[in-house]
Order: C-alpha cells, then sequence, then structure tokens
C-alpha cells in the first residue's frame, strides 16, 4: 500500500478518494446516462398479465396472476373469471 501510495505521489495522481469529496473513489468506464427511458406504467403491466392469463384459460393461469397481483384492482375480476373456468372444469 506504502508503495501504490509512493508511487501515486511520484506520478503526480491522487490515489483513489484522495482529494474527492467525501473520500469517494474515482469511477472508470464510461459516465452514467441521464437520458434514461421512463419506466413502465404497473398498471399496464398487470393488466398484460391478466390478458396472459385469460390467453392460457387455466386455473393455474390465474392462480399465479392473483398470487402476484392479490391486491390490485384488476384482481377481483381474476377472481370471478377463475370461479367461471373452475365451475366448467368441474362439470
Amino acid at each position: 500500500m506504502l508503495i501504490l501510495l509512493a508511487s501515486a505521489a511520484l506520478s503526480g495522481l491522487s490515489p483513489a478518494g484522495a482529494g474527492c469529496p467525501g473520500g469517494a473513489e474515482m469511477r472508470s468506464g464510461p459516465p452514467r446516462s441521464t437520458n434514461l427511458p421512463r419506466p413502465r406504467d404497473p398498471t399496464i403491466a398487470v393488466q398484460e398479465e391478466l390478458d396472459a392469463a385469460r390467453r392460457a384459460g387455466t386455473v393455474e393461469a390465474y392462480d399465479l396472476f392473483l398470487a402476484r397481483h392479490g391486491d390490485h384492482a384488476l384482481a377481483e375480476t381474476a377472481r370471478r373469471e377463475r370461479a367461471r373456468i373452475a365451475r366448467v372444469l368441474e362439470d
């Protein structure tokens, strides 16, 4: 460590974190982008998952949806549709 510090001092470089506010380490690599896409609307994602359960048309698909989104506004719709499919399978 001492050799590294001495080497950095001789070359005119400061060791990582030295002289940086708060001792933060220097980053290497490309800078982070500030033009990131906006996050997806979670309501749309949940609707798409319900649509996928409808396409599958199985009790298991609805169970998965309800396990993941049981407290979402669409959960009651999913419960009704699941119950309808379960009744058809019982007959």
